[in-house]
């Protein structure tokens, strides 16, 4: 199954190609980033939707995008 907006953040962290394209449109969403443990099991659209990510829609959109483009699964 295809990694989609829907997928787990773990899932995504997992996937080398889908981190990168992660990193690529929001840098700010690390491996390692402070408090990433208890957001592991959110759907990278619900951890990217809470204001305190500050990602705007239109980047989010793209990350989407790109990601659910590359069928990565």
């Amino acid at each position: 199954m295809a990694l989609t907006r829907k997928s787990k953040m773990k899932e995504i962290f997992e996937n080398e190609a889908a981190y990168e394209i992660l990193k690529k449109h929001v840098p700010t969403c690390t491996k390692d980033a402070p408090g990433m443990g208890p957001a592991m099991g959110m759907s990278v659209q619900a951890l990217l939707s809470f204001p305190q990510t500050k990602c705007p829609k239109n980047i989010r959109e793209a990350f989407f995008k790109e990601l659910e483009e590359a069928n990565i699964g």
